[in-house]
């Protein structure tokens, strides 16, 4: 039987997934998961009070393992919401503040080397100390938010590994954000090359261009000819620009079918699947 526990802490684990699934809008997904935890918190709580441990075992996994997964992924939610709310604009001021902050997150293991270095190296000598709720709190390596805080909700030192595992996180997670940085700018640096080439004439390829503004394949037809002849243009490597309109007044003058390309085109492909079919 699955345990209350691990079934709270695989409501976490999708919850999270769910949202990292829609990367588009970070800060209503952060929004979205802190809001939705605030309730799921209270009823951990309220069942850790209540709740005895069968040994000190059980007791060590929640605390060093279950608790600290859960936790790791509402702290790491509020650090997005709150680095995302203060990522200044342009590519140049958002690359120097990410830096600023994985500059943060590399001096956060200072702040208690020891045990750092403790569940860094998956000792458990001393887990007995540190992930049971038995053990008196030291008041010298207790942070202050902590000291008055219910001892049956917390060993202090879980908090602790759930703040390494999310600073994990938020590591990833703004070097991805640096690295999509990156590559804007190397985008914008290096301009786009196809490598297709046009194997019609001019005046094909401005038919094209015509008969896709007209029939408003376009974003909807709001993209003028001269747009789309420039960009089909580059992708096929043949300059449009100074021949489009001369082109398209070839095209009115035709005696006979003014789509002369277009139905050349809809012929092959026909023939095509008829030859397939039969």
């Amino acid at each position: 039987m699955i345990s209350f526990q691990n079934l709270f802490q695989e409501e976490f684990l999708q919850k999270a997934n769910q949202l990292h699934n829609h990367r588009k809008d970070r800060i209503n997904n952060s929004k979205e998961f802190i809001l939705w935890a605030e309730p799921k918190i209270k009823e951990l709580h309220l069942w850790l009070k209540m709740h005895d441990f069968k040994d000190d075992q059980e007791e060590i996994c929640f605390f060093k393992e279950i608790k600290p997964d859960i936790f790791s992924k509402l702290i790491f939610q509020k650090e997005v919401l709150r680095i995302e709310t203060n990522t200044p604009t342009g590519k140049q001021h958002s690359r120097k503040f990410y830096e600023e902050e994985l500059k943060k997150l590399s001096q956060y293991p200072q702040k208690d080397i020891k045990f750092y270095h403790y569940y860094r190296s998956n000792s458990k000598e001393f887990d007995r100390l540190y992930f049971t709720r038995k053990t008196k709190k030291n008041i010298l390596e207790t942070e202050c938010f902590q000291i008055n805080s219910d001892t049956r909700l917390s060993t202090c030192y879980d908090y602790k590994v759930a703040k390494i595992i999310a600073n994990d996180n938020l590591v990833t997670y703004i070097e991805s954000q640096i690295n999509r940085l990156k590559m804007k700018n190397k985008e914008s640096q290096e301009p786009y090359i196809s490598k297709l080439q046009w194997s019609g004439t001019k005046t094909d390829l401005a038919e094209l261009v015509y008969v896709l503004h007209a029939g408003k394949i376009i974003d909807n037809g709001k993209t003028d000819i001269k747009e789309i002849a420039t960009q089909l243009g580059r992708t096929f490597n043949i300059d449009l620009n100074e021949t489009i309109y001369r082109s398209y007044i070839d095209i009115k003058n035709r005696k006979n079918s003014k789509t002369k390309f277009i139905d050349t085109l809809s012929e092959n492909f026909n023939k095509k699947i008829f030859e397939e079919e039969y």
